[in-house]
């Protein structure tokens, strides 16, 4: 039997994570699923942190200097999959440290 208010799980799930402006955290982590997805093991293992902030940066903390080297000329093309594996533009720029 249905009420007046009744409405999808997946409706009444989004309308709780925005009144309680968790879509942020949400974000970050599929992002760092993605990550590890996306670029593999041995990527993820050298991944220190992973953060998330404001308007789209991504803060990446890598171990190895040859590995941040060689992912700093590739930062258009890891917005673009990442974003891809997010199936939406979540990540506008990445910031590697």
């Amino acid at each position: 039997m249905e009420g007046k208010d009744a409405k999808p799980l997946k409706e009444a799930i989004q309308q709780f994570i925005r009144a309680h402006r968790m879509q942020g955290k949400m974000d970050e982590v599929d992002v760092v699923k993605a990550w590890g997805s996306v670029f593999g093991v041995f990527v993820e293992k050298q991944t220190r942190s992973i953060r998330l902030h404001a308007e789209g940066k991504l803060w990446v903390k890598l171990d190895s200097g040859p590995l941040k080297e060689e992912l700093m000329m590739a930062k258009g093309k890891m917005v673009e999959l990442l974003n891809e594996e997010l199936d939406r533009p979540i990540i506008k720029e990445i910031i590697i440290q």
